[in-house]
């Protein structure tokens, strides 16, 4: 470091942290005016929370992150938390840890003291802290996310309630996982086991709740909103990264517009829509255009009427797909969800827990691409002289990065997290590797490395649908065809053998990540199968369209015109053991030649735009098997798959729009294409179309969105005046007995003792006790339990997944419990009551109306009572305590 660099670090002015109070005191007041005092009090102990764990990680990730103009602050949150959960998860999952305050506060310090003790990361983390504008940048960045997350909050306050769809469900796993101290957690809703599910997404906000003491029914709703802010802020952290490295490898813009980019990144992700709204909301200006549809054959259904969810229930229910000659199965019913929609319900379910992990691994992608840009033109290769050993740890070594070993361990969280997104992202980083491999590649491809690629990839999907039912067996069978195939690198060396080897380490180490859990899960379903039937294309077409087009025409650029890239010539460079290279031909791998004409990170966002194109194209092709059956064979693969190219594509839109807005194609590089800024600019307009749904949709939701309409962000107090359909005794607030149980058990009780409600279908308000306390009941939510258990096998004349005979969740589980359960609020058998009651171990049981009306007005109130004590009265309820 020279002594005039050295000089201006030492004078840093420290007056400049400062700076830093402004976003708690914006946020604060934004939340003050709009939500009063209580609730800001609240998420800004979330906000505490999450900049806690963002200083604790953020030596880590400058280290990882070194293109963000914050030294990574925003990704650094994620970094933290997801290190935090990963190590209390595992330690718990083994016994060698407790999911407790006092443990979490003891892993936060290691994690901080992992990331700042080291000198090679502190060191360098220091010195870039005190570099001219890194301060202001996590000021404005801190304050995006904070006032982000304000309004998300107060929007959520105009109706917070914890009912409907699956908060049930997601609330219940929080509050089970806050009762106990061990893992896996108990089952609220099938007592004496465990979820058979993934929840890594909800102990990671469990263990937030824990950490602020905020009452979770607060807490939940805060969490929903986290759950989109923080994305947002991380998108923002892409979309500047990607256009900075970009403007480092030869894009000409202001500096601002990294900024822009990263904001628009943020919106289009977590506040837009698809494009559906802009087409079927009748004040929309779209809404005239589907007549072009109609005029060329398409029967486009009801175009009227829209309601916020029809975004998300468009294909095979509009038109009505059982109304449609040739569909088979009786219908073709899907679903197309997105990030706000998922905000907009509140559901905290497992793919919106899980974005936070993807857009981590997109981040470390976008890092990936910016490193290597920096040695571009570079090609490194295994001369054979070094022998096999040398060969093999070189290239061990190669791949072996923090960036690649980091997004493994995502990968494995994937796992636990949403098992939908490991898959999907699997795919995306074997997509960077191949980016990253082509360039540092002397040979593209070699006919033993083509062979090589075909094989491990066929050897990892083989082992993986063999063995996966088998977690041990699965994870040791990976571990060895990741030797084997760093093994074949180092004989073979090429691009496609090197992406072979990181393809096989990332899936042996995501597997070895998450063995602790998946030796406590029973797999639900890794079966296949081909679609019958298929999407009209208009359709695709209203749904993706805008993302599509735009993102396909930087493709194309990108793929038929230079453009600048800033490498020049292709150099060698020579490792340091002269063994383990040898000097290069300029672009003797003409991949890599085609590449080194472009920018690399356009070269990376054409190939995430593939990814992208692939994940809505997959759910035409082939279904994974479940539970849904009939005309809904496909409608949870096309959910997963388009969450996820939704978020992919969003993200390569925004960079589409910016980079061909500065697009230069000339030999001097100093003209911009004008093609390209016309292009760029009707793009701009075309984002209108996606934004439609934003709005729309909120007021829909959440009635006039004005400040008088907040009500709280207490998802539980709602109970209040709330009139349940399930019971019998049709008053307001008629759920007020079942309120005030919950509150004496959730202050009363301890541990998780069994308790008794009655079971009920899933998505009504029975087994709320349950689902609001953590306790586990004899039976919950029935349809849940069934796909949370559920085996099969697939019918040779159907060719559909039928119930395992031999391990029917319905003869184990439920209809045994359900028959039980009958008799304990039916028989007028004091003993055969207690004997069942003693044969699930139950300390209470709930009589109340849910309970009464589930069995038609029967009341065995006196006979239970006679079997314990009445520990808790009020209204028409009574807890009993077993003797």
């Amino acid at each position: 470091m020279s002594r005039k660099k050295t000089s201006s670090l030492r004078r840093f002015d420290y007056r400049r942290l400062l700076y830093l109070l402004i976003p708690p005191v914006f946020a604060f007041i934004l939340g003050a005016g709009t939500m009063g005092a209580a609730d800001t009090v609240s998420v800004m102990k979330f906000l505490c929370v999450l900049y806690l764990a963002g200083i604790a990680a953020f030596p880590l990730s400058s280290y990882l992150f070194p293109a963000s103009r914050s030294g990574g602050f925003l990704l650094s949150k994620a970094l933290g938390i997801l290190s935090c959960a990963l190590i209390i998860w595992t330690l718990t999952y083994i016994r060698l840890g407790r999911f407790n305050l006092v443990f979490e506060i003891i892993v936060l310090a290691a994690v901080a003291a992992a990331c700042w003790a080291p000198r090679k990361l502190r060191d360098p983390f220091i010195e870039n802290i005190k570099n001219e504008g890194i301060i202001e940048n996590i000021a404005f960045e801190e304050a995006l996310f904070s006032l982000f997350l304000m309004i998300l909050c107060f929007y959520k306050g105009f109706l917070p309630d914890i009912n409907g769809q699956e908060k049930f469900m997601d609330y219940g796993f929080i509050m089970s996982m806050l009762r106990n101290s061990d893992l896996p957690a108990n089952d609220m809703w099938l007592s004496g086991e465990p979820i058979n599910y993934y929840y890594f997404g909800q102990f990671v906000y469990a263990m937030i709740i824990k950490l602020t003491g905020v009452y979770t029914g607060t807490s939940y709703n805060i969490s929903m909103c986290v759950s989109i802010a923080l994305p947002f802020a991380m998108c923002y952290s892409i979309g500047q990264m990607a256009l900075d490295i970009a403007r480092e490898n030869g894009m000409r813009s202001s500096s601002k517009v990294p900024v822009i980019g990263g904001v628009l990144s943020g919106l289009a992700v977590t506040v837009f829509g698809n494009s559906h709204s802009f087409f079927y909301d009748e004040n929309a200006n779209g809404n005239g255009l589907l007549r072009i549809f109609e005029k060329l054959g398409a029967d486009v259904g009801q175009t009227d009427g829209f309601f916020y969810p029809n975004s998300t229930r468009y294909i095979g229910y509009n038109p009505d797909s059982a109304l449609i000659e040739g569909i088979r199965n009786g219908g073709d019913y899907t679903i197309e969800e997105f990030p706000f929609y998922s905000y907009l319900v509140g559901d905290l379910h497992a793919h919106v827990c899980s974005t936070m992990v993807v857009l981590l691994i997109f981040a470390l992608a976008v890092s990936s691409i910016g490193k290597r840009a920096k040695s571009y033109g570079t090609y490194e290769r295994i001369s054979g002289k070094g022998g096999l050993r040398s060969n093999f740890l070189f290239e061990l070594q190669s791949l072996l990065k923090p960036e690649i070993i980091a997004s493994a361990m995502l990968l494995g969280i994937a796992q636990m997290t949403n098992y939908w997104d490991f898959l999907i992202y699997f795919i995306f980083c074997s997509m960077l590797l191949l980016v990253i491999n082509t360039y540092g590649s002397r040979d593209f491809s070699t006919f033993p490395g083509a062979l090589m690629f075909i094989a491990a990839a066929g050897m990892i999907l083989g082992t993986y649908l063999l063995m996966a039912y088998n977690p041990a067996l699965h994870t040791v069978f990976q571990i060895i065809l990741f030797g084997l195939a760093v093994t074949a690198c180092a004989i073979f060396p090429c691009a496609l053998s090197r992406t072979s080897a990181g393809m096989s380490f990332l899936f042996a180490s995501a597997s070895l990540i998450a063995l602790p859990f998946n030796l406590n899960f029973d797999m639900i379903s890794n079966k296949l199968a081909w679609c019958v039937n298929h999407s009209p294309f208009y359709q695709l077409f209203i749904l993706w369209g805008t993302h599509v087009i735009i993102c396909v025409t930087f493709f194309v650029f990108t793929i038929v015109v230079k453009n600048g890239s800033s490498s020049g010539t292709a150099s060698v460079k020579k490792s340091k053991r002269k063994s383990a290279a040898i000097p290069v031909p300029e672009y003797s791998n003409p991949v890599a030649a085609f590449f080194a004409k472009r920018n690399p990170m356009d070269v990376f966002f054409c190939g995430v735009t593939v990814v992208g194109l692939l994940l809505l194209i997959a759910p035409e092709i082939f279904y994974v098997r479940d539970i849904y059956t009939g005309g809904y064979l496909r409608s949870n693969t096309m959910f997963k798959f388009t969450y996820a190219g939704f978020i992919i594509l969003s993200i390569a839109m925004i960079y589409s729009i910016m980079r061909l807005m500065f697009w230069r194609s000339s030999r001097d590089g100093r003209r911009y294409n004008m093609p390209a800024f016309v292009i760029s600019i009707v793009f701009c307009f075309l984002l209108f179309i996606p934004a439609h749904y934003t709005l729309v949709s909120l007021k829909q939701r959440s009635g006039e969105l004005r400040k008088s309409n907040y009500r709280t962000l207490d998802g539980t107090k709602y109970l209040e005046t709330y009139t349940s359909p399930n019971n019998s005794n049709v008053t307001s607030g008629n759920l007020m007995d079942y309120d005030a149980a919950i509150r004496w058990f959730n202050e009363e009780v301890k541990g998780s003792p069994v308790i008794l409600e009655a079971y009920g279908n899933s998505y009504t308000d029975n087994d709320i006790i349950s689902a609001y306390t953590g306790l586990p009941t004899v039976c919950g939510w029935q349809t849940h339990e069934w796909l949370w258990r559920f085996h099969g096998i697939v019918d040779a004349e159907s060719d559909l997944l039928v119930s395992d005979p031999g391990n029917d969740v319905w003869s184990l589980y439920l209809t045994p419990r359900h028959t039980d359960i009958d008799i304990v609020y039916t028989s007028s058998n004091p003993d055969l009551v207690r004997d069942i009651l003693n044969k699930y171990d139950v300390s209470y049981v709930v009589i109340g109306d849910l309970e009464r009306s589930a069995y038609g007005g029967h009341d065995n109130t006196a006979l239970i009572s006679s079997l314990g004590n009445i520990v808790f009265n009020t209204g028409s309820l009574m807890v009993v305590q077993v003797s």
